[in-house]
């Protein structure tokens, strides 16, 4: 190769390269603001898992566990959350165990928000279908009328395809002080049937996931049979179940002192909601 082809060749390269540069500080300077933007929307969540067992109907033993995950506020005081997260799934704990039963309950749930800040909560809606739940601030808690963080905006549906860039946002844990977490991550694949589902790489479980200019797309979920692989539920299957937890979360506003509504799961389809 001649001299002076060459010195182009390595010109063009180096253009390339500065331009690759370039769109990649321009990714991360875009994904740094999608993160400012929402992470005050998005808090920790913990709550105490009972789990009762017995053996051939009497009781086997009882054992206490603390849960934590993150969840991302979709309407005013209700927060929304991977269900898996909050309530496991024990069926592999029981499949070698004929004759043994575990229930669990999970009980003293806690939304924190950026500041530290403890909420009374309660988990007033899930379906395991979707990998969905949702947690609502309880209006009898003491500090219920100090909760004002804003909901993100779950009115669009924002498509995105094979190897799109997501900005994944979540919470450390309560002894890293609760500081916000942002991920890079990637779509993988995308499942069409029966229902659109992401499966999504470099981000985390139960965090709200944005587009790099700040669309909300969806949460990240655990469904069964998925390989505990993070599944990106779109927006549109949230609405769906978004108005019967809004009852529920009402119901629970409105129950006498001593009262509290059990939580519910969503109707069938064709079945009136929840009121």
């Amino acid at each position: 190769m001649k001299l002076t082809k060459m010195i182009k060749t390595i010109a063009v390269a180096g253009l390339s390269l500065s331009a690759t540069v370039a769109a990649h500080a321009d990714n991360k300077e875009a994904a740094r603001k999608v993160f400012a933007d929402n992470v005050p929307s998005v808090l920790g969540v913990r709550g105490l898992l009972k789990i009762e067992a017995s053996m051939n109907g009497q009781p086997a033993g009882s054992q206490e566990k603390q849960l934590t995950t993150n969840g991302v506020v979709v309407a005013d005081g209700l927060v929304a959350v991977a269900y898996r997260t909050i309530k496991p799934d024990l069926s592999a704990n029981i499949a070698s165990r004929p004759g043994l039963k575990l229930e669990s309950d999970l009980a003293e749930i806690k939304v924190l928000d950026s500041s530290g800040e403890e909420y009374d909560a309660k988990l007033v809606l899930h379906d395991e279908d979707l990998g969905l739940a949702f947690v609502a601030i309880d209006p009898k808690g003491d500090k219920a009328k100090d909760f004002k963080v804003k909901a993100v905006d779950v009115s669009k549906d924002v498509e995105v395809k094979h190897l799109d860039e997501l900005v994944g946002i979540g919470r450390l844990p309560e002894n890293m002080r609760s500081e916000g977490r942002v991920s890079l991550g990637s779509v993988a694949a995308i499942v069409t049937r029966p229902r659109t589902l992401y499966i999504v790489q470099g981000v985390a479980m139960s965090n709200p996931i944005f587009t790099q200019a700040g669309e909300f797309i969806g949460l990240t979920v655990a469904l069964k049979d998925s390989g505990g692989a993070p599944v990106l539920i779109p927006a549109k299957y949230l609405r769906k179940v978004l108005d019967q937890a809004k009852a529920k979360q009402a119901e629970l506003a409105n129950a006498p002192a001593k009262e509290e509504p059990k939580e519910d799961k969503p109707a069938e389809p064709n079945e009136p909601k929840a009121e």
